[in-house]
């Protein structure tokens, strides 16, 4: 006969939820930072339902993990290894939406500022994806950065740390939902334009059908939520099949530019002081298409024997963007002998000058609609993922609403309410775009900034983890080992390095309508959670790291 225990605020059932119910008050009791581990305070053996799912189709590592940090599994884990790994592949759509931001980087930098600053992003993002990798198989958890800083930190910063770590990935995810939305607007103008040549681009034009694409998008994540596991290895055929429908008529038709144009040719038209200044400027674009494969770990409540299952999937997500996306910035640099003429494309996209130079316009028109579509599911599956974040730190209590915000529906067993959330939110922030386009676009920069802050945060708390009280650290399936410090200390560099770098205009001399207000908004966000903190939070918010089965209650 099933009994109830209790963590935090939720009451389970389970067998021997009383023994656990005792050992958790036990935890409650420790306050001395690395007296407990894990393995000693309660050993996996011993814990309930160990091989139960519950009806959520959870492996037992999942089970395990679940009771380990102390939450409910109120989701449902439809999503296996190649499901979920498409799942981030579509979601971060990274050929179809780096292709249409590369203006910034052929500014500063051109072909050869584009391509050797993805090489070395690349490579640089590869330790930070590691260590990303183990957080995840430690602790698999839709909160995933803000409860691995709450769980790694110093115990008497941990609540006031991984509360900002909570906004600021809020902050990225819902400004990242809100990109992709204006993509789509921005290309259905753009395939206007192909047929329409004296197609103005009103801005409003673009505004109002982002928020139809947001609309559309929710009910897709919404209403098709079981469908979307079905669904994903589907797109990712269409992912790369349309990907060599660009490329191939690319090389094949469209005029080429030289050895030197692409691979030494520097380019410094924003007006910087030398070229190696301008080429640093230029990064946004190779720095942005790394960040957001934890798109997987937000997901992790809904993967079947994540442990195991997301570190794998993030690392494969990783090599697979990294590939398409190489081809594509090499396709469309061999091709663009001149680059001022793309600069100027009426579109505002460099790639659409290269299509129109290789394709005729029914071709171009095609491949306009397969990207829109593949964007509109970015679109879904973004959503997916940023509703999760939401309702993870919800969950915690750290945002206001933060009751009505973490109700999982009942029948559809998804966090319905955090995807409406997101979805207006995205709307009204879309009226940005009305009044100032450049005000908007900076908001890519802010999403670049606030994922790699996050990053830094807990990249950083794990260091210390491991270093200072390394017996505290869960197992993990997928685990560093001795190149652990190596790797958290190359993430932690890379990542401070590229956000100082994300934080710059695009070019000079700065004006109002050419600033790069992402750092204006990231610390008028900062501010606001501080405010809230002060006034609210610090009452209710703990940090994760209280239900955490052999850390007990950490308090400030």
């Amino acid at each position: 006969m099933s009994s109830m225990y209790r963590h935090g605020d939720a009451e389970i059932a389970g067998p021997g939820g009383i023994e656990l119910q005792e050992r958790h008050a036990h935890n409650a009791s420790l306050h001395k930072e690395g007296s407990v581990t894990v393995a000693e305070d309660l050993p996996a053996s011993s814990w309930p339902n160990a091989n139960e799912d519950g009806g959520n189709k959870s492996a037992s590592s999942d089970v395990l993990a679940m009771q380990r940090m102390g939450k409910d599994q109120q989701l449902m884990r439809e999503y296996r290894y190649l499901s979920i790994a498409s799942f981030a592949c579509i979601a971060m759509a990274t050929w179809e939406i780096g292709l249409f931001t590369i203006g910034q980087s052929l500014m500063d930098g051109g072909s050869p500022g584009l391509l050797w600053g993805t090489l070395w992003n690349f490579i640089c993002a590869g330790p930070l994806w590691l260590s990303q990798a183990e957080m995840a198989s430690m602790a698999p958890i839709a909160g995933a950065q803000y409860h691995w800083v709450s769980e790694f930190a110093p115990e008497k910063w941990q609540r006031f740390l991984s509360y900002l770590t909570g906004w600021t990935s809020t902050l990225a995810w819902q400004s990242g939902n809100t990109v992709g939305v204006f993509l789509v607007g921005g290309l259905v103008q753009t395939l206007i334009s192909v047929f329409q040549e004296t197609y103005a681009f009103p801005a409003w034009h673009c505004a109002l059908m982002a928020a139809a694409a947001m609309i559309l998008a929710y009910s897709g994540s919404v209403y098709c939520a079981k469908l979307l596991p079905y669904l994903q290895n589907v797109l990712l055929v269409v992912h790369v099949f349309a990907f060599f429908g660009l490329i191939i008529p690319i090389w094949v038709y469209a005029e080429t530019a030289t050895n030197q144009q692409v691979w030494l040719d520097f380019v410094n038209s924003g007006g910087w002081s030398t070229v190696p200044l301008a080429v640093l400027v230029g990064q946004l674009t190779p720095i942005s298409q790394q960040v957001g494969i934890d798109t997987v770990a937000h997901m992790s409540e809904e993967v079947r024997d994540a442990p195991r299952t997301v570190p794998r999937a993030m690392l494969t997500v990783y090599g697979m963007n990294f590939v398409l996306m190489f081809i594509a910035f090499l396709t469309i640099c061999y091709h663009l002998p001149h680059p001022q003429a793309a600069l100027n494309e009426p579109s505002g996209y460099e790639t659409i000058y290269v299509m129109k130079q290789s394709m005729s316009k029914g071709w171009v028109a095609v491949l306009l609609v397969i990207i829109i579509l593949l964007t509109f599911a970015s679109n879904i599956m973004y959503l997916t993922a940023t509703s999760r974040d939401l309702f993870a730190f919800s969950r915690d209590k750290g945002v206001p609403f933060w009751t009505w915000l973490s109700k999982v529906h009942w029948k559809r067993k998804i966090p319905q309410n955090a995807s409406l959330a997101s979805s207006v939110f995205a709307i009204l922030l879309s009226l940005i775009y009305i009044g100032s386009p450049t005000a908007f676009w900076a908001i890519n920069s802010l999403l670049t900034v606030a994922l790699l802050s996050c990053y830094d945060l807990s990249t950083g708390c794990v260091l210390y983890r491991r270093i200072y009280h390394p017996e505290t650290l869960p197992p993990a399936s997928f685990s560093l080992g001795k190149w652990g410090v190596f790797c958290n200390v190359w993430a932690i560099v890379w990542c401070t390095w590229s956000c100082f770098w994300c934080f710059w205009p695009a070019g000079l001399p700065v004006t109002a309508p050419d600033f790069n207000w992402a750092s204006v908004i990231y610390a008028g966000v900062l501010i606001i959670a501080l405010v809230y903190f002060v006034l609210k939070a610090r009452f209710q918010y703990v940090g994760p790291v209280q239900d955490v089965v052999g850390r007990g209650v950490h308090r400030m």
